[in-house]
């Protein structure tokens, strides 16, 4: 797949949901980069290849891609949501279908379904090399929406 397939999103879509997502530690240990999001439902989440995130140096573990196929799908559903709210992960699963090997890696969220107590995400994870996208990942998120208390 050339780079150019994926789907368009905006970093000005829900800036407070790309807020809490920086804020968290886990993003900043992991590198994470937030490309955006789409009031449809759809989000974009990059991961830059480091040698300490893979296993011999190339290829990023399994486990790690998995986690940005949890970010991407829960942010999809979350950015379906009124400002304030937000998503927490209550289950993914995960299929790895090929070595996750190239500069970065990119993680596409589709919301299908967000209602009041639960969201369910599709997630793919593609690897890039230059203006090459090969799938690595396919995956299914569940989440919590909820708002966040507000400051008094």
């Amino acid at each position: 797949m050339n780079l150019s397939e994926l789907p368009n999103v905006s970093i000005d879509h829900r800036a407070d949901l790309l807020a809490a997502i920086l804020a968290m530690p886990a993003t900043q240990l992991l590198g994470l980069e937030v490309r955006g999001f789409d009031p449809g439902g759809v989000s974009r989440i990059e991961l830059p290849v480091r040698a300490e995130l893979s296993f011999d140096g190339l290829v990023v573990q399994g486990g790690l891609v998995g986690v940005l196929a949890d970010y991407a799908g829960v942010s999809a559903a979350a950015c379906t949501l009124p400002v304030g709210w937000i998503a927490a992960t209550t289950g993914f699963e995960v299929h790895n279908v090929a070595p996750a090997a190239g500069e970065r890696l990119v993680a596409i969220g589709r919301a299908k379904h967000v209602g009041r107590s639960m969201g369910i995400s599709h997630a793919e994870v593609y690897a890039v090399q230059g203006a090459t996208a090969t799938l690595v990942c396919v995956a299914t998120t569940t989440c919590r929406p909820f708002e966040l208390p507000r400051s008094t």
